[in-house]
């Protein structure tokens, strides 16, 4: 092995930093999955897992906040989109509830 560094330029660094992306979308899907089958044949609690997925999408939403790097309307599509989700969530309580 050759004892020399590696140099650190744009390129390399946008790489490094590009690679993370795939690895994050694997281990949040992968979390999601392992919730699901928890959840629908072991019938146990998820939440820790949910809670682990919703840190890290927001330690790198937040870190991407402060760096100014989101569209101009990314605060308001995660608006509606909390909206969206969370009339979906009452809409499945109800019938959840009307089956039982």
């Amino acid at each position: 092995m050759k004892d020399q560094p590696v140099i650190q330029d744009e390129r390399t660094r946008s790489i490094e930093h590009a690679s993370y992306k795939p690895g994050f979308m694997i281990l949040c899907f992968g979390l999601l999955v392992d919730i699901t089958v928890r959840s629908a044949f072991f019938n146990q609690a998820p939440w820790d897992l949910f809670a682990l997925v919703i840190a890290g999408s927001g330690v790198s939403t937040i870190y991407q906040m402060r760096h100014k790097t989101l569209p101009p309307n990314f605060r308001r599509s995660m608006l509606i989109l909390g909206l969206i989700s969370a009339l979906v969530s009452v809409l499945i309580v109800l019938v959840l509830a009307k089956l039982r």
